[in-house]
């Protein structure tokens, strides 16, 4: 539940990208016939320290196998640029992960445009992003 009504046209667009990316999610583990690796991902603010967003992230993982709980660092960059979120991208395109789980959607981006980006990116590289709040979550 939002604390205040999202707009009409916000909540379309975050409507729009929950869909795409359950879309993805349900593809990649469609394919799956063994264990779903994945990483527990966080952006965590300059000195600040991450473990409280990564720990949303631990009841979340549907008893998939969490091989890596990195985060990064940086204020609000494209995500592909990233040191550890570029690490990621790097192990689902190898197969060596399956997916990434994030507290949210702040963690990849809050420019809807850079997050589609993303989504698009990670579906290029055969993997997926799930999310303790969706999309359409304030």
């Amino acid at each position: 539940m939002t604390p205040f009504p999202l707009s009409s046209s916000t909540a379309t667009e975050a409507e729009r990208l929950r869909s795409l990316r359950l879309e993805t999610c349900s593809a990649v583990l469609h394919r799956r016939d063994n264990a779903v690796r994945v990483a527990r991902y966080a952006l965590a603010r300059a000195g600040r320290d991450p473990a409280d967003r990564l720990a949303q992230v631990a009841n979340h993982c549907d008893g998939w196998e969490v091989a890596i709980a990195p985060w990064d660092t940086m204020e609000m960059t494209d995500p592909v640029t990233r040191p550890q979120f570029a690490r990621l991208l790097h192990a689902m395109r190898a197969g060596t992960l399956h997916g990434v789980m994030a507290p949210s959607r702040n963690d990849i981006s809050t420019f809807a445009g850079i997050y589609e980006d993303t989504l698009h990116t990670i579906r290029a590289v055969g993997g997926f992003l799930g999310l303790v709040r969706d999309e359409t979550e304030l």
